[in-house]
């Protein structure tokens, strides 16, 4: 091939959570001009990032191009292929590197909540996070006074790497009281991992009473009120509001009728005009920029266009930059690779005149995966009315 690639070195160790730092070396070998392009791919397609994607060679030059790995813990112990294609002449051909990702077992706990107040029980929950790249086995037991039980649902949890487990906990008294101050039950739970680490977690469950000392008092006042409601409605209320309520049903006439009629009709009406909306699509190859254009009432009417409601869409993932624009003024500038769907809801409407351009302008920088061009778009919604 006219350009070679390799990588130094091409075998590199990383902890989970590091980086790795590898270095590709190009080389053009004839002697003409080569634009080289660089394609991530092979299982750690996800988490290699390249400095730049295209690259121009003079003839019989060398170039370096950084090669950024993130082990993250998601990665599991062991070897794994970095894998860069290389396209230069019509011709394709890749550099493969080994990141050796060390093992790393490490977990934590935590319980939730630490304290409980229930008559009948306390529910908790042992937490557990896998911060490692190994499976971890972890042994949960607990420790109690004796007038209380604890059930762990789960004595034994087995956890891979970068993975979350919860295990239900319930404290459950062996006898309940009616009455009384409340008595708390403190616990612990001890656990011990696969990779020899220790946690200790120490919780508190307050027993109380059946019937809560405020329950027999608020039950007297509640029926003292309902009995003292009940004869004010029947001897002072009910008979005024039925005196209000007949003189008022005398005092409407076609006059207030009207006024109703003329308050529908005023909130029926939309302040902005008629509903209108509009989408445009436009589709670009690497390295363009693509416009696609509305003209707006074009033949000389007097109408005025309030876009309320804009939503920008990426189908595909494309890296690039989306621009809604009016008469070539910028109005919304985002970043493709930061979204999917975005969509703007505004308090004050883009307003159009008659005659005025609504464009919508992409520039591809990388299509998304499986596409060869950027494909975005942009649906607008709002009214229109006389100006």
């Amino acid at each position: 091939m006219s350009v070679t690639a390799s990588f130094q070195p091409d075998h590199i160790g990383a902890l989970p959570g590091q980086a790795a730092a590898l270095s590709l070396h190009l080389q053009n070998n004839t002697t003409a001009e080569q634009v080289v392009t660089l394609r991530v791919a092979g299982e750690l397609a996800a988490q290699t990032v390249l400095q730049t994607e295209t690259i121009y060679l003079d003839p019989n030059e060398h170039f370096e191009v950084p090669v950024i790995v993130d082990a993250n813990v998601s990665l599991v112990a062991g070897p794994h292929n970095c894998v860069v294609e290389v396209s230069a002449d019509n011709k394709t051909t890749s550099a493969a590197a080994i990141v050796q990702i060390d093992a790393t077992a490490a977990w934590t706990a935590r319980l939730g909540p630490e304290q409980s107040s229930s008559p009948t029980g306390g529910r908790h929950k042992v937490a557990l996070d896998n911060l490692g790249n190994v499976p971890v086995t972890v042994e949960i037991a607990t420790s109690t006074e004796a007038d209380v039980v604890a059930d762990i649902a789960a004595p034994t949890v087995n956890i891979d790497g970068g993975k979350s487990a919860n295990v239900e906990l319930r404290i459950t008294p062996h006898s309940r009281f009616w009455s009384g101050p409340p008595v708390e039950h403190p616990f612990s739970v001890s656990l011990v991992g696969s990779n020899d680490e220790q946690w200790s977690l120490d919780g508190l469950y307050t027993q109380g009473p059946r019937v809560q000392p405020w329950v027999v008092p608020a039950l007297a006042g509640m029926l003292g009120a309902l009995l003292f409601g009940t004869l004010a409605w029947f001897l002072l209320l009910r008979p005024a509001v039925e005196d209000i309520a007949r003189e008022e049903a005398a005092e409407l006439d076609a006059f207030q009728q009207d006024e109703l009629d003329a308050a529908a009709k005023e909130a029926s009406e939309l302040p902005l005009g008629e509903p209108t909306d509009l989408r445009l699509t436009v589709q670009g190859n690497p390295g363009t920029t693509v416009t696609e254009s509305f003209d707006f009432d074009q033949n000389g009417s007097r109408r005025v266009l309030s876009v309320t409601d804009v939503i920008l869409q990426n189908p595909t993932g494309a890296v690039g930059r989306l621009e809604l624009l009016r008469d070539g003024e910028v109005l919304l500038n985002q970043e493709m690779a930061n979204f999917r769907d975005l969509d703007f809801h505004l308090v004050a409407p883009f307003q159009f005149d008659s005659g005025s351009t609504i464009s919508l302008r992409v520039t591809c920088q990388t299509p998304g995966p499986g596409t060869t061009s950027c494909e975005a778009s942009a649906t607008t919604a709002g009214f229109v009315d006389e100006a």
